[in-house]
């Protein structure tokens, strides 16, 4: 802080002015600067198919923060997606290949990402410590899912239900998997050992067949380039090879829903 004249009787000096041993000022002490922190960066992997059909991969260094870790963390290793040959572990899945869809068809699966979560995850940034979601067998009905399902902490279930037309116009919406948390059959999880997980992109928007369950495919949302710097912007944009820009997403396959929309829905 500067000031424009000295201190009066019985007032203090400023901090930042030194005095010489005759009382008068000797010079400025310039006020130290605020530390900047830097935000903590992450590697994520990816494959993905280019325009000539071949499977490519990366591995990047990006900023730990929520818009990239959505991007690759929904599903935790061995979850099991429904496709056109068959059930097929997340990890195994390989551009290309054709996912069944809750929408009821088949969908090109176009990039796979992956990011490892530790213990103290987000307790660096002084964040929360990341939580997953396990729902037990059968918790949502009948063979929902099977068997147990881990998934990431902002991932998404698609939620049919005809209550919903009085609020979207429509009977599906995309909702957060943590809305459904009831300490007994969905409950919180804190990983004691590093946790792969993974998310997916297909050529269509729409909701994965994960052991009985909907959940969405990445999608970043709509209108997210306006709420980024374009730096920011152009870093989220290279962890997608395969499309030309975030409009490559397309549209949403169902409107999102927030956790306390969903409740206000039961109560």
């Amino acid at each position: 802080m500067s000031y424009s004249h000295p201190g009066g009787a019985g007032q203090p000096l400023p901090a930042a002015e030194a005095l010489s041993p005759s009382g008068r000022s000797r010079h400025a002490i310039p006020a130290p600067r605020p530390v900047r922190t830097m935000p903590l960066t992450r590697r994520y992997e990816a494959i993905w198919c280019d325009n000539a059909g071949e499977i490519r991969d990366s591995i990047r260094l990006a900023p730990a923060t929520p818009l990239f870790e959505e991007a690759f963390s929904a599903l935790a290793r061995g979850s099991v997606i429904a496709t056109e040959t068959g059930p097929v572990a997340v990890e195994d899945l390989v551009p290309g290949m054709r996912a069944r869809t809750g929408e009821g068809g088949l969908e090109t699966i176009t990039w796979v990402g992956s990011m490892m979560i530790y213990p103290e995850h987000g307790a660096a940034e002084g964040r929360d410590t990341v939580r997953l979601t396990r729902i037990t067998a059968e918790a949502l009905g009948v063979g929902r899912p099977v068997p147990d399902l881990v998934l990431g902490p902002r991932a998404r279930l698609c939620l049919r239900d005809p209550r919903l037309r009085a609020v979207i116009g429509g009977e599906a919406a995309y909702v957060p998997a943590r809305a459904f948390i009831d300490g007994v059959s969905v409950i919180e999880v804190t990983p004691l050992a590093p946790v792969t997980v993974y998310h997916v992109v297909l050529e269509n928007h729409g909701s994965l067949r994960v052991a009985g369950l909907e959940v969405e495919a990445f999608h970043p949302g709509e209108g997210v380039e306006r709420m980024i710097d374009p730096r920011m912007l152009s870093l989220f944009e290279a962890q997608f090879p395969q499309l030309e820009g975030l409009a490559g997403f397309g549209p949403l396959a169902h409107p999102r829903l927030t956790r306390f929309e969903v409740e206000s829905l039961w109560a």
